[in-house]
């Protein structure tokens, strides 16, 4: 998913990552770059956070953390991810930077319109299978 790339302007241990899919539309946005910080305490839920994944660096919602382990999933997507131990949350987005613009508060969370987009998607995934199959 994202490569991390640094500013240099940003604080010592702030990182500006490029954000690709859109697994978490409409709060993230492919294009998008995300101010991602080191984390001052442990995750809390509903914190969008910036995870290690043995096949990807991913910017997911914590949906559970009990101290040893996170549960995440992006705001636009149906299942939750495996679980992570929270020694592999490497940080927590802060701010997005959109179309030239740094937004304070970008954060919308998962919507209804959300939700019916993973539900098209689904279905036209399916329809998209089944039609080249034949």
């Amino acid at each position: 998913m994202p490569r991390e790339s640094s500013s240099l302007s940003a604080p010592m241990g702030v990182s500006w990552l490029p954000v690709e899919g859109d697994s978490m539309w409409p709060s993230l946005r492919e294009g998008d770059t995300a101010e991602v910080e080191p984390l001052s305490g442990p995750p809390r839920v509903g914190d969008v956070v910036l995870a290690r994944f043995p096949h990807a660096l991913v910017l997911h919602r914590v949906c559970e953390f009990d101290g040893r382990t996170c549960s995440l999933q992006g705001d636009n997507v149906a299942r939750v991810d495996p679980l992570l131990p929270a020694s592999r949350i490497l940080g927590k987005v802060r701010r997005v930077c959109r179309a030239g613009a740094v937004l304070e508060h970008w954060d919308v969370g998962p919507t209804q319109l959300g939700w019916l987009r993973v539900r098209v998607k689904r279905k036209l995934a399916a329809w998209w299978g089944k039609g080249r199959r034949a």
